[in-house]
């Protein structure tokens, strides 16, 4: 009778004790599910707090990310706004450039048009590290050291010159466009990296989608102009304009 007593003391003693083990396994379960709900809640919060990702783009890109502003706030109100297609690698685009360049930007500094540049790469025929790819990538990183309009000229002054190199463009190019030290250092970061890819090929797949397949193409007020309607004389090219964009 004793001997079935004690087994009952111990069988009981067992059950307990396997008991508050249950209840400690429960318990400490408990604790780090709840940890990992907290620590899933602070992550979610985290990213939901975060700013977005903003998309590299120079700073006078358009609204549309299509282009580049020439001379951003400088158009008096409702100056025409004239549209250049372009590619660094178009031999027209720099004949184009040689002839009436001059007469365009003087009536972008004046006021009165707004100039906006957009910029292929589609001679490149879909080589990303194309040549036309480079230039672009680096008229707008010189966008971002504030020296874009000069930069862009450079470069179809340097079209003569033989092919376009890296070395020209961080280096040459950059230096005549007024860059030195780190504003240097820094476009040359944004070159290197090619910071301005992306925006690079939005302009050339929204140009693509505009129709625009050859270059140079020029725009006026959104209508596309016949090149050889252009009067030989830049001097009456203002006028050819304000025609345009009356018409």
């Amino acid at each position: 009778m004793a001997n079935a007593s004690r087994r009952e003391r111990l069988r009981a003693a067992q059950q307990a004790q396997a008991k508050r083990r249950r209840v400690r396994i429960i318990a400490a379960i408990g604790v780090g599910v709840g940890a990992l709900v907290a620590i899933a809640v602070l992550i979610w919060s985290t990213i939901g707090n975060a700013p977005a990702p903003v998309a590299a783009r120079p700073p006078n890109a358009t609204a549309a990310n299509d282009g580049i502003v020439v001379n951003p706030g400088v158009a008096k109100p409702n100056a025409p706004v004239v549209g250049l297609y372009l590619d660094y690698q178009c031999s027209h685009c720099v004949t184009f450039e040689e002839k009436y360049g001059l007469t365009i930007n003087a009536l972008a500094n004046a006021g009165d048009i707004s100039l906006i540049n957009h910029t292929k790469v589609f001679l490149d025929k879909g080589d990303a590290n194309g040549l036309s790819h480079r230039g672009a990538i680096a008229a707008a990183c010189a966008d971002v050291a504030g020296v874009y309009k000069n930069f862009h000229q450079s470069i179809f002054a340097a079209a003569y010159q033989g092919e376009y190199t890296d070395d020209l463009f961080r280096v040459t190019l950059a230096q005549t466009a007024g860059l030195s030290g780190e504003p240097l250092t820094q476009f040359q970061s944004c070159y290197d990296n090619r910071t301005m890819a992306g925006f690079v090929q939005g302009v050339e797949e929204a140009a693509s989608k505009a129709g625009v397949l050859s270059t140079p193409t020029l725009v006026i007020n959104g209508k596309t102009q016949d090149l050889t309607t252009l009067p030989d004389d830049v001097s009456k090219l203002q006028a050819f304009i304000e025609a345009a964009a009356a018409a």
